[in-house]
């Protein structure tokens, strides 16, 4: 039985009703019908329903038929139900360190400003592996938001420096990342965004927890802000 014939079947208030009475045991039809607000043969038609659906059996007795719960019965449905469950509450993938923030943006503005014009807002000055190295600042910061891109700087001279490796991304929503700037040994950066009244939240979440990478990303996402409140840049 699949679990779509049990929804259909216990969609009706009368057929739940009657999955009650039967809880204490068998029961005839004459038990089952009296005191509901239907007629007999009424019940009899949302019996043969849930016949059918597998959450009641029939046994006959002399010239009576006996209704009883099915033990299992609403097992399909009760699996269903549950890989629904297990989904909703799956663990993140990047747990632990987060930051969040809103916009007046919608959720596709802000993917659009957060992933393909990155190189407007973000601070190369401060955060950049050229900074880092004390080089040349990056001429351009470039982020190919799909599965196998990179977040990568530019030099004047064309040579790239990889921030980052894109592992999964679901535009608008979501943009999973293997971080490597300031987390040399690789860390899980995953950028969630959600519509909100008004606009558009922004959670950023990282599985490697430290001054240096809260002191970076409160940097990063103050100047995100301030570029999608006011259009600001830092070039």
């Amino acid at each position: 039985m699949t679990y779509e014939a049990i929804l259909t079947a216990l969609a009706d208030p009368t057929r739940r009703a009657v999955l009650d009475r039967l809880r204490g045991g068998a029961l005839p039809v004459g038990r089952i019908a009296d005191g509901l607000p239907v007629s007999r043969p009424a019940v009899s038609q949302h019996l043969k329903v849930l016949l059918e659906a597998g959450l009641v059996s029939m046994t006959t007795s002399g010239t009576r038929n006996h209704y009883a719960l099915v033990s299992g019965g609403a097992a399909p449905l009760v699996d269903w139900l549950g890989d629904l469950h297990a989904t909703c509450i799956a663990p993140d993938p990047v747990p632990g360190w987060y930051r969040s923030l809103t916009t007046r943006l919608s959720v596709a503005e802000t993917w659009q400003l957060f992933c393909e014009d990155i190189a407007i807002w973000w601070p190369v000055a401060r955060i950049s592996l050229s900074a880092q190295n004390d080089g040349a600042l990056p001429q351009v910061v470039v982020l190919d938001a799909k599965a196998g891109g990179r977040l990568r700087e530019v030099l004047f001279d064309g040579t790239e420096g990889t921030w980052a490796t894109v592992t999964a991304a679901q535009r608008p929503a979501r943009i999973d990342l293997d971080w490597r700037l300031g987390t040399p040994q690789g860390s899980k950066v995953a950028v969630i965004l959600a519509a909100e009244d008004g606009g558009a939240r922004l959670t950023l979440r990282q599985d490697a927890e430290s001054e240096i990478v809260a002191a970076m990303w409160d940097m990063v996402l103050e100047r995100f802000a301030a570029a999608a409140n006011a259009s600001l840049s830092n070039f």
